[in-house]
């Protein structure tokens, strides 16, 4: 305990660090290059996603998808490079602040021993009783609810065990709803559910994108289909571009991985 009491942050803000606060939710990713250890994840790597767009990060495992996610939220400092939002270079401004202004409905949604409502306002604490209600309703969970003992005030139990996949997942998008950040990121966000399930989840991701920056990763390629651009990625640059109809009838990465999965998964 006391050999982690003195690890520090490798992160760190600089001093007197501003506090961001998103307002068109614009996002570039300029020239950067990062290392993994030895390993080189992206070397001169560029992006540009605008205001309201919903882009699509695809491509095998290991492709640097996920990283390019956690530079975003400066779980890591990039080595040369900048990564703007609005403009702002993101190591201006307190970490903190930075990952408070965008919201994420990830693959493995964390929940507390506590009951649906708490789980749902610990994205924005200070929120009115209305606005969780109407999140709730939002992502479907009214319903759901509805049989519980103690409607929203039931206990999820430790990591949400009493809770199915997909009810996990609308508790997840409650959370998002409830946040209202222009920026949104859904990591993997139906990959542990089966279709069905997925299918009427993906209903709900649909509405809550609106009028967002949304920032989409997925194995599963029938989850970005609609998206504004497909972002196709391999060994840490981008190798197309475009919509799901035009790249789907060029030959190239984008086809191989469709061919391969069919609406199933890339390995």
């Amino acid at each position: 305990m006391f050999a982690y009491g003195k690890i520090e942050r490798e992160v760190k803000d600089k001093e007197n660090a501003a506090e961001l606060e998103i307002k068109k939710g614009e996002i570039e990713f300029r020239n950067i290059s990062f290392d993994y250890g030895k390993r080189s994840i992206f070397k001169n790597f560029n992006l540009k996603i605008n205001k309201n767009e919903k882009i699509a990060l695809v491509g095998h495992s290991g492709s640097g998808k996920s990283t390019l996610v956690k530079l975003l939220y400066r779980f890591y400092d990039v080595n040369s490079g900048e990564i703007l939002i609005d403009g702002k270079n993101i190591k201006d401004f307190r970490q903190e602040s930075l990952r408070g202004e965008m919201a994420i409905v990830p693959q493995e949604c964390i929940l507390f021993d506590d009951t649906v409502y708490n789980n749902i306002t610990f994205s924005r604490p200070d929120s009115i009783h209305n606005d969780v209600i109407k999140a709730i309703k939002f992502s479907q969970l009214d319903k759901i609810i509805e049989k519980f003992p103690k409607k929203e005030n039931t206990i999820v139990g430790e990591r949400g065990i009493k809770l199915s996949g997909g009810e996990k997942q609308r508790v997840s998008i409650a959370r998002a709803i409830l946040a209202d950040k222009k920026v949104l990121v859904l990591d993997e966000a139906t990959s542990s559910l089966d279709s069905e399930t997925e299918f009427e989840i993906q209903k709900d991701l649909q509405e809550l994108m609106k009028g967002r920056t949304s920032i989409i990763i997925a194995h599963r390629l029938s989850t970005i289909m609609r998206a504004d651009r497909i972002i196709v990625m391999k060994e840490g640059k981008i190798v197309q571009i475009g919509k799901h109809e035009d790249l789907i009838n060029l030959e190239g990465e984008y086809k191989k991985l469709w061919n391969l999965q069919k609406g199933g998964y890339i390995k």
